[in-house]
């Protein structure tokens, strides 16, 4: 089973943020009411997440976690009579190698340490506490404990073996994140989030609590504010990977006049892609397509792209690319936004990705309220 089918499985049924009318997601939104604690923040978080499952799969989670929970605590208060005190660390960040997306506030402020992250997960006695007030307040979703424990075991392991001062993660799209807020505030550890990707008006992001949340412009701020985030949390702060040097990383190299950031994509949609990209080829410029590491078919773009017209990630770094072209191109990906912040061209694919693109514009993308180009203008 390749990388693309256990994906399709994993979502089985779900519903995306482009598949349930806006109106419908602000109407659910506001019958949750206000959140009265971090704990309630979390569980609102996860009923907006919810609101795109199919009833028989949260059935179906909540019958698995009710049976696993008593052997996964069981097993957690075990392993901490094996877990020793460590190394101190003041701040300790998630390690996702995404040192990039850091700004450089962060840095300076906390330096960060990623090296003992996600080192073990364990519990202990005086953990009960927290336990019983998760049950409190969702004794009818074992998976939504289940799956905040997890994390809170991961987080009290870090916690005995480093005693931090300060956690950062990337991870306010996670009903867990306020819940972890609690927690660290129960140890006197301030809680730290750092945005590192496109974000839209979705109430999968809902209700999260962080001490300081970074964005990368005002605009975002009040998009998650209007969405019932915690107001004062927010710090915009750009980091260098969202306003790149493109002197630094000029080379002739990797030039292309028009560069179409790809990302999910079917055999109709690439076509499209490459038929909407040929007034490049007539003007007598230079097109590449850069897939995305992870989400892009690389089998069906070498059907309709020649070898030399396939910018790939692993040999041409993000700011390398984005240093090294004219017009960034595509529908919805943090590469049309790392490139507008860096003084390049955008154009937006309003022609293979109609629907979406209006869909975009209803849901706050931040580059269709910018001056950038529409492609089918060059149709």
């Amino acid at each position: 089973m390749n990388y693309f089918k256990i994906l399709r499985f994993l979502q089985l049924g779900d519903r995306g943020a482009f598949d349930v009318p806006i109106g419908q997601q602000r109407a659910f939104l506001e019958s949750l009411g206000e959140a009265k604690n971090d704990i309630d923040r979390g569980y609102k978080q996860y009923l907006c997440q919810n609101f795109f499952v199919p009833q028989w799969k949260v059935w179906l989670l909540n019958i698995v976690a009710a049976v696993v929970v008593p052997f996964i605590v069981l097993f957690f208060l075990l392993k901490r009579c094996f877990v020793r005190e460590g190394q101190h660390v003041d701040t300790m960040m998630e390690h996702k190698e995404m040192d990039e997306v850091v700004p450089s506030v962060v840095w300076e402020k906390y330096n960060p340490n990623s090296k003992y992250w996600k080192q073990g997960s364990s519990m202990s006695f005086n953990d009960f506490g927290f336990l019983i007030r998760l049950v409190s307040r969702a004794p009818h979703h074992p998976y939504f404990i289940l799956k905040s424990w997890m994390n809170v075991v991961l987080y009290s392991d870090m916690i005995r073996r480093h005693s931090p001062e300060v956690m950062i993660q990337f991870g306010e799209f996670s009903f867990s994140s306020s819940i972890l807020t609690a927690y660290c505030h129960k140890h006197g550890v301030k809680h730290i989030d750092i945005m590192h990707g496109e974000k839209l008006w979705f109430i999968r992001d809902a209700f999260f609590h962080y001490d300081e949340c970074y964005v990368w412009d005002e605009y975002y701020a009040d998009l998650f504010r209007s969405l019932k985030a915690e107001p004062t949390q927010f710090r915009v702060a750009i980091p260098p990977s969202m306003r790149i040097d493109t002197e630094v990383y000029k080379n002739q190299k990797y030039y292309a006049d028009y560069k179409y950031y790809l990302a999910l994509y079917n055999e109709d949609q690439i076509k499209g892609i490459v038929k909407s990209m040929e007034f490049v080829m007539r003007e007598g410029k230079k097109v590449k397509y850069r897939p995305h590491p992870r989400y892009s078919d690389m089998e069906l773009l070498r059907k309709y792209v020649e070898e030399d017209e396939i910018e790939m990630p692993k040999e041409v770094g993000i700011r390398d690319s984005i240093s090294n072209l004219e017009y960034s191109v595509g529908s919805y990906t943090t590469a049309l936004s790392q490139a507008c912040f860096s003084g390049k061209g955008v154009v937006l694919d309003d022609v293979t990705f109609k629907e979406q693109f209006d869909k975009l514009e209803e849901r706050g993308y931040i580059l269709s309220k910018m001056n950038c180009d529409r492609l089918s203008k060059y149709q």
